[in-house]
C-alpha cells in the first residue's frame, strides 16, 4: 500500500512537473507602425517585429511571444495599462526615461535623415537651414532636431511642420510638393529606393543622420523575461547565424 502511495506521488509530481513546463510564460510585444519592423495593413502586422518574434518563439521554448498593436503615441498609455510588456527595436530616450524598464544589450542601430524631391539644382547645403522649410514628419516620433519634443502645438510654434501618420504619407507629400522636405529613418528609405529604383534620382538625402540611435529591446521591471535570459537568446540568435539572415532579409546589418 505504502509503496502504492509513493508511485502514485511521484507519478502526480510528475506530471505537474511536465505541465508547469509545457506551458510557457506569455511575453507580449508591443508594436507601432514603424517599417520595416512593423508595417500595417489594415489590422494586420508584419515586419521585422513579427519575424524576431516567430525566431524567438523557435529558439526556445520557455516564452511565448505575441505580438500586441499601439501606436507610437499611446504606447506609453498601453504600457501603464498593462496591455504588453515588451517593446524590440526601442531605445530607452524615446519618452521612457520615467517608466520602470530593464534594457537589454544593443542589437541593431539606425538613424533618421532628411530628404527633399532633387529639383531645381538642389545641393547637400539644402540641408543647412531648416527653419525655413516646410516639413512633414510622423507624430509621435522623437526627433533630434525638435530636442525629442512630441507635442504638436510647441512644435508648430518653432517649425512650419505637419505630423502625419506613416512615412509612407512623408515621402508621397515630399514628392508631391506638399512639403520642402520631410524625416524618416534612413531603413525605410533604402527599402523604398530598392523596391524603386527610381526614387534614386527624385530624391535627394541628407549625408547627415538628425540622430543616430541604438536599438535595445526595453521589458516591463519584474516580467520573468528577464535581461538575462533576453541577453542570452540575442547572443544565442547571433551566434548561429539567425539573426544576421534575418536582418538581411530586409536590407539591415547591425551596424544599420
Amino acid at each position: 500500500m505504502l509503496k502504492r502511495l509513493i508511485t502514485t506521488a511521484i507519478l502526480t509530481w510528475a506530471f505537474i512537473s511536465t505541465s508547469a513546463f509545457s506551458n510557457p510564460i506569455e511575453v507580449r510585444v508591443g508594436g507601432y507602425l514603424f517599417p520595416p519592423f512593423v508595417q500595417m495593413n489594415g489590422q494586420d502586422a508584419s515586419g521585422l517585429t513579427l519575424d524576431l518574434i516567430d525566431l524567438f518563439n523557435e529558439q526556445q521554448s520557455e516564452f511565448n511571444f505575441t505580438f500586441s498593436s499601439t501606436s507610437p503615441k499611446r504606447r506609453y498609455s498601453d504600457f501603464n495599462r498593462g496591455l504588453y510588456d515588451v517593446l524590440f527595436f526601442e531605445n530607452t530616450q524615446w519618452g521612457w526615461q520615467d517608466y520602470n524598464l530593464q534594457e537589454s544589450q544593443v542589437f541593431l542601430s539606425g538613424g533618421e535623415v532628411f530628404f527633399t524631391y532633387n529639383t531645381q539644382n538642389k545641393t547637400q547645403e539644402y540641408f543647412n537651414n531648416i527653419e525655413d522649410k516646410r516639413i512633414i514628419a510622423i507624430l509621435g516620433y522623437h526627433y533630434n532636431f525638435l530636442n525629442n519634443e512630441t507635442d504638436s502645438k510647441v512644435l508648430k510654434k518653432r517649425y512650419d511642420i505637419k505630423l502625419v501618420n506613416s512615412p509612407k504619407t512623408v515621402l508621397n507629400q515630399v514628392i508631391n510638393d506638399k512639403a520642402d522636405m520631410g524625416i524618416t529613418s534612413y531603413s525605410y528609405l533604402r527599402e523604398q529606393t530598392k523596391l524603386n529604383p527610381l526614387l534614386m534620382k527624385e530624391l535627394l538625402i541628407n549625408n547627415t543622420f538628425d540622430q543616430i540611435y541604438e536599438h535595445r529591446i526595453l521589458m516591463r521591471h519584474g516580467h520573468p523575461l528577464s535581461v538575462q535570459k533576453i541577453n542570452q537568446l540575442l547572443n544565442k540568435i547571433q551566434s548561429n547565424g539567425t539573426l544576421p539572415n534575418l536582418l538581411a532579409k530586409y536590407g539591415l546589418n547591425q551596424s544599420n
